[in-house]
């Protein structure tokens, strides 16, 4: 479609008229525009007839309609369009006039070939770029539809998995909350029937000291009715200890589905950008500090190797578990706290051969693997909000894809297919995966 314009300026040059002038008008909403437009040719003036979704669109729409016209239309030739018009000759002498007659039917037909010629020409390259033009338009369309399906199965995965997700929270707050409100039952429960049962005891008590002076029967009657009611009582708190039991176990059962889901996330986010939330390798150390390092020490050919050497050996340390170089310290609200121990032989060693920067980088990974990796001084993968430099939630996880979702569906509006490359609507629906 973006031939017409070409084209129809080519033929006003050919035709020696002045150059299209184009004007348009805008309707609709702001985030969803349509657009009319209109051009004025050899004093006619081609409007299109319905709007179009960019302005570059309806001005090739109206230029189309302008060579339509002057293809049906063809307006006569002007004499000054060919410049190799042979001159005319110059007068005859008088008695030669049956020459000159000759000569001037000659240059009358001569112009005639050549000027049909010229307009057979140039008609059949027109039909020819309306051809490539049409044939250009359909594969687009197809491609455009092709790309609206894919759109619409990938913006339906998407949501699914969404509504899945919150379900799954939701599911599990409220199972969380029921637990807690049965074990806050239970709790009472126990105290009540420990109260019960002191009071039981000391009845017994009373009750021997009353038998052995023959005395009063109805506190008999009264702890029998009192061991009925404890009776009672134990197995109710039976019945809430087996509720209690399978709460319990649904809670863990919801927790583990939540570590799938943190998991399926970490997936998805691995080969993502790190500027805001991505997935982080515990245990990993950054090279550069000790390309740095080594460059200090050794020449430009021995630094690299060196400091591959040196990074490779420290991640092993690193990993090593039975390496313990932390003490506890109580911190202000008196709870125990693990951090590094500065007087560790090898740190400190580091730290005066490589400098403060590695130094820095070796104590940052061994603080995170202890903290996050409970289990093992192993390199683990982790969700990890690289802007606050500490683990992501899973809210935050959950609410970076949408939004990468949401600009996504934002740029897939403002697609323009004569504009806009194919890859790039390939590329956003790669990234969402």
């Amino acid at each position: 479609m973006n031939l017409n314009k070409s084209m129809l300026q080519e033929l006003c040059q050919s035709k020696g008229w002045a150059l299209p002038k184009y004007s348009g008008t805008q309707q609709g909403p702001p985030h969803r525009p349509r657009f009319s437009a209109s051009v004025l040719v050899h004093g006619l003036a081609f409007t299109t007839n319905t709007p179009l979704s960019s302005k570059k669109e309806a001005e090739c729409s109206a230029a189309g309609l302008a060579l339509d016209h002057f293809h049906h239309n063809p307006p006569p030739k002007r004499a000054k369009c060919f410049s190799h018009v042979p001159s005319l000759p110059p007068p005859s002498p008088p008695g030669l006039m049956c020459l000159t007659y000759k000569e001037n039917e000659t240059w009358n037909e001569t112009t005639s070939s050549e000027g049909k010629k010229d307009t057979y020409e140039l008609e059949l390259k027109f039909a020819e770029e309306r051809k490539l033009w049409q044939r250009e338009k359909h594969q687009l369309q197809l491609k455009n539809i092709e790309l609206e399906n894919q759109i619409d199965m990938k913006r339906k995965e998407l949501e699914h998995c969404r509504m899945k997700l919150q379900h799954m929270n939701e599911k599990a707050e409220s199972d969380q909350k029921k637990a807690e409100n049965q074990i806050l039952l239970a709790e009472k429960r126990k105290r009540e029937n420990e109260k019960l049962h002191s009071e039981i005891m000391e009845l017994k008590d009373r009750l021997q000291a009353k038998q052995a002076a023959n005395e009063d029967f109805e506190a008999q009657m009264k702890i029998e009715a009192l061991e009925q009611t404890l009776k009672e009582k134990d197995q109710e708190l039976t019945d809430l200890s087996e509720f209690y039991n399978a709460l319990t176990f649904k809670e863990r059962s919801n927790n583990d589905e939540l570590l799938e889901a943190r998991k399926e996330l970490i997936d998805g986010l691995k080969d993502e950008s790190k500027i805001y939330i991505g997935v982080k390798t515990l245990g990993d150390l950054d090279l550069k500090a000790f390309q740095v390092a080594a460059k200090r020490r050794y020449t430009a050919v021995e630094a690299d190797e060196r400091a591959v050497e040196l990074c490779s050996q420290w991640e092993g340390y690193v990993g090593d578990s039975k390496w313990n170089p932390f003490k506890v310290i109580r911190d202000e609200k008196g709870k125990r706290k693990e951090i590094i121990d500065e007087d560790d032989k090898k740190l400190k060693d580091l730290k005066s051969e490589l400098g403060d920067e590695v130094y820095k980088v070796v104590t940052t990974s061994l603080l995170e693997l202890n903290e996050h990796n409970s289990s093992g001084r192993y390199k683990i993968l982790e969700l990890w909000n690289f802007k606050a430099g500490r683990k992501a939630t899973l809210a935050e996880g959950v609410a970076y894809i949408l939004k990468l979702w949401n600009a996504y569906i934002f740029a897939s509006r403002q697609l323009n297919p004569p504009d806009r490359p194919l890859f790039t609507i390939l590329y956003a629906i790669v990234l969402l995966r």
